[in-house]
């Protein structure tokens, strides 16, 4: 019986932009220390994307524990296009050939969420280690309120999407039936969704492995691109229709979508710079996980959410303009004023005290009546929600007395 080699990649969209620096190693606190090394994508022809590999397959072996599992590999790979893929290759106790493609999908997704529960602390102390000594220079999250910058292991993992392959000659298992055929590129066959199958020895080189696995890969990590750029958007409108944006300002989302854009289209130039094999498989690979679509759906989204926030912009210079004004008026009375007497202290520097003393309580009262009536106007306009709130309330009670 040939054995199955499963491996998993994940995909962590951090948006650190370039690498900044390569440290000869991270001490990972509480686990260790990690080696770096650098690498590329080997399956580009001309212009290989450079990369950093840390190799953590000693690491997470004595951190993670998964019954009926031999992890045998774990490397993470830093790409420019920031974007971090963590891939583990495991073994397992059960005969994966001996189940079909729904029951190898479902025991995939149990193996991917018990890992990760596994992993988690290790995985997080890794990527903020590899923060906060330089590598990924200063990187952009969303997270639980929305896009930030801070550390990797507060980002939100909906936004980590992962992709499943099964190595093993000559695969069993059939294409589902919902997975249209395309040509592919050698050794490869798709499943589902995600799910691939690849007929190579299991024990086949890990580096080669990889290359081999390259061009579906990169299509994860744009697909978490994309939700990273969707998920912290639906947050930003959240936040908008709660008229509650905290410090996001139209500038600030503009330099974020900058940024994912110039990271989706680094991921999407493999298009171009892979080889004629690996590039039926990339396409293929994009088709099946319908990355067009969602592409379209994200620009959307962001374009609506850019304008929205130019929007909440414009709110707010009118109402900054508004009270400006206000305070240009009151200015303007007590200048006249201060002029007022001035001008009488000039003209009649021998008037009656009791002149005077009119002339003064007259100004001091218009400038009075002018503080008092902005702040009555300021008041009505500030009142006006409450009160349409109330006229709503009564007319729904109006309408539900008439239907009893």
């Amino acid at each position: 019986m040939s054995s199955v080699l499963h491996v998993q990649t994940r995909a962590y969209p951090l948006h650190f932009g370039n690498l900044e620096l390569l440290p000869d190693n991270l001490e990972v606190p509480g686990h260790g220390s990690v080696g770096l090394a650098p690498g590329r994508l080997e399956s580009q022809t001309y212009n290989p994307e450079r990369l950093v590999v840390l190799d953590l397959t000693a690491l997470v072996r004595s951190a993670v524990r998964l019954p009926g599992a031999t992890i045998r590999h774990c490397r993470a790979r830093v790409l420019r296009a920031g974007t971090v893929l963590l891939t583990y290759a495991m073994t397992h106790e059960t005969d994966l050939r001996a189940l079909d493609t729904v029951a190898l999908d479902e025991f995939d997704a149990a193996v991917n969420t018990a890992l990760r529960s596994a992993d988690a602390q290790v995985i997080n102390a890794i990527l903020d280690t590899a923060a906060s000594s330089g590598l990924l220079g200063n990187p952009t999250v969303v997270n639980t309120g929305g896009i930030s910058t801070g550390m990797p292991s507060s980002i939100d993992l909906r936004v980590v999407r992962y992709n499943a392959h099964f190595i093993t000659a000559e695969p069993p298992w059939e294409r589902d039936h919902r997975v249209l055929p395309m040509p592919l590129g050698p050794h490869c066959s798709i499943l589902m969704s995600y799910t691939y199958a690849w007929d190579l020895d299991a024990d086949t080189p890990f580096d080669d492995v990889l290359t081999a696995l390259e061009p579906a890969d990169i299509t994860v990590a744009q697909i978490s691109v994309l939700f990273s750029a969707m998920i912290g958007s639906r947050r930003i409108l959240t936040q908008l229709a709660r008229a509650n944006t905290g410090l996001m300002e139209d500038h600030d989302f503009r330099r974020f979508l900058d940024q994912v854009w110039a990271e989706f289209y680094m991921l999407d130039a493999y298009r171009l710079e892979s080889a004629q094999s690996h590039r039926a498989t990339y396409i293929a690979a994009l088709a099946n996980v319908g990355l067009p679509q969602a592409q379209q759906n994200a620009t959307e989204l962001l374009a609506h959410v850019n304008s929205s926030l130019r929007a909440e912009s414009t709110m707010k210079t009118q109402r900054l303009d508004g009270r400006l004004n206000r305070v240009a008026a009151m200015l303007t009375v007590a200048v006249a004023g201060s002029f007022t007497v001035d001008i009488m202290a000039y003209v009649a520097p021998d008037a009656p005290v009791a002149i005077r003393v009119a002339v003064v309580a007259t100004v001091v009262a218009l400038g009075i009546a002018t503080v008092v009536a902005t702040l009555v106007a300021r008041g009505n306009t500030s009142s006006r929600p409450d009160q349409l709130r109330k006229e709503r309330r009564l007319f729904r009670r109006r309408v539900a007395r008439s239907r009893a």
